[in-house]
Formats: structure tokens, C-alpha cells, sequence
């Protein structure tokens, strides 16, 4: 319970990160529990076409006389789901490679180290834009496969470097002269020691993985989602023709505004991520206090 007040009150302290953590928490509610307050009707309404915000329409319809805030709601969903998946997988994958090449050594080091220093050099949108070609995405979880499959090279090389450090302790070296598992060595002495960041890698990943998503979506690549904020965009401005189609201006400036507030609440709360999750750095801030 206090290792949570810490961490609150350090987030409190910190306005940019709370500022960020109050943003995502309003999206993760929506994304939740929006869908199940807020129906979603799609049937065309040309007479209410291009409306303006007001009681009835929040945030105004699109083309076709939809509701965007429905849309925005609904979509929020498979927005925050596609990247927090893809980040997830990135995270394991990242961890567990760089974990394994740090701490094994040898010629398990130097593959994994090789295929690290491949993957970083990559173009990797346009690969995983191949990928999604040879491959055909054809659910959220294989989206997400793709976007994490080149994505964790630089989480995995940071921690390989973090566990050439760590594992010279006297702490790990107590627990290899105990006997200990390095199974118990990785998980228990020295994931606690990086937890803060892989957390923050985390949140920056999915907001990374949230970005590329879009890019995919709009090309066609990744499975169709009518209320998805990119189908939203694409809509806006080839059906629309909301760039030179002042009427429908709200087509496009929904949509964009939500992926905005999106990302800037994910950086904001990974800036102030470290500081909270690491007592080190909190003491240290004291210190400097």
C-alpha cells in the first residue's frame, strides 16, 4: 500500500506525467465501458449528413449522417487493444532475448547480438508492410504479431546491456555461489531491477505500435474496422473530402484530435514512469530536493 502512495504521489508531483496518466485513464474508461453506454448505430442518415456539433450529435456526424462520438467510443476499443497487445509482445520479446543473451554469454550472445544490430539497421515499416502482404493479417492478434515481430531489437539490446551490468552484482554473484536457477536469478533478483524500464518502454511501444497500426489500417493491410480511428481519417478525406470540403471539417478533426490526446498522454505518462517505479531515483530526486 505505501510502495502505491509512492508511486501516486510521485506521478502527482510530476504534472506532465499526471497529466498524461489522467488523459489515458479517461481513454481506458472509454475504451472499456463507453461501448456498453454509448450504442453504435452505422445506418446511412443522409438528412443529417455533415452536422455540426450539438446535444443530439456531440461531436457532429460524418458523411453518411453517422454519429462520430459514437464512432470515436467504439472505436477507442480496438484502438488502445491493438497497441497494448503489440506492446505487450514486444515487451516479452525484448525482455526475454536480451535477458537470455546477457545472461548466457557466449555464442548465444553473439546470434542474438547479431540478429539485434540486423533489426535495428531494418526500414521497419516497410517490412512489416511486406509482412502484412505474404502474411495476410487477418485478426487483431496476428496485427499485432506483425507490429512487434521487428520492434523489439532496441528494448532487447538495452536490456542485454542492463544484465552485463547486473548480473556482476554481489547479489547475483550470492545467488550463483547459493545454487540458485538462473530462472530464479533473471525473474526474481534482476527483473525487479529493470521493472521501471520496461514500463515506460511499454507505454512509448504502444503508442509507437498505435501509430504504425494506423499506417497499416489506412493501406489496407490489417483487418477492417468501420468505427477504427484510421478508417475514420481515411473516410474524412476520400469520401469526405474533408480537406477541401469545409462542411465535413469535423470528419477529420475528431478523429485526429483523439489520436493526438492518445499519443500525448502516453509519452507524458512514460516521462514520469522511471521516476515512480525506481526508489533510487526517487531518493535521488529527494536528495537534489
Amino acid at each position: 500500500m505505501d510502495s502505491i502512495k509512492a508511486f501516486f504521489r510521485v506521478i502527482y508531483h510530476n504534472k506532465q506525467a499526471f497529466t498524461g496518466m489522467i488523459i489515458l485513464a479517461f481513454f481506458l474508461i472509454l475504451a472499456i465501458f463507453g461501448p456498453l453506454v454509448i450504442p453504435l448505430d452505422l445506418s446511412t442518415d443522409f438528412l443529417n449528413r455533415y452536422q455540426w456539433p450539438s446535444f443530439r450529435h456531440p461531436l457532429g456526424t460524418d458523411y453518411v449522417g453517422n454519429d462520430l462520438l459514437q464512432q470515436i467510443v467504439h472505436g477507442s476499443r480496438s484502438v488502445l487493444f491493438i497497441g497494448l497487445l503489440a506492446s505487450f509482445f514486444t515487451v516479452i520479446l525484448g525482455f526475454a532475448l536480451g535477458a537470455l543473451a546477457g545472461f548466457a554469454g557466449g555464442f548465444t550472445d553473439k546470434i542474438i547480438s547479431l540478429v539485434i544490430q540486423i533489426l535495428i539497421s531494418l526500414p521497419v515499416f516497410p517490412i512489416q508492410l511486406i509482412i502484412a502482404v505474404v502474411f495476410p493479417v487477418r485478426n487483431v492478434i496476428m496485427l499485432a504479431v506483425v507490429l512487434a515481430i521487428l520492434s523489439w531489437a532496441w528494448l532487447a539490446r538495452n536490456v542485454r546491456s542492463a544484465i552485463l551490468s547486473l548480473k556482476q552484482r554481489e547479489f547475483v554473484l550470492v545467488c550463483r555461489i547459493m545454487g540458485l536457477s538462473k530462472f530464479h536469478i533473471i525473474f526474481k533478483e534482476i527483473l525487479p531491477n529493470v521493472t521501471s524500464y520496461l514500463a515506460s518502454t511499454f507505454v512509448l511501444n504502444t503508442n509507437s505500435a498505435i501509430a504504425t497500426s494506423v499506417g497499416l489500417m489506412l493501406l489496407g493491410m490489417a483487418p477492417y474496422d468501420p468505427t477504427h480511428w484510421s478508417i475514420m481519417l481515411s473516410n474524412a478525406s476520400t469520401q469526405a473530402n474533408s480537406g477541401m470540403n469545409t462542411a465535413g471539417i469535423f470528419n477529420m478533426m475528431v478523429p485526429t484530435a483523439a489520436f493526438i490526446l492518445l499519443q500525448m498522454s502516453l509519452v507524458f505518462f512514460a516521462n514520469g514512469l522511471d521516476d515512480a517505479l525506481n526508489p533510487r531515483l526517487r531518493t535521488t530526486n529527494k536528495v537534489r530536493k
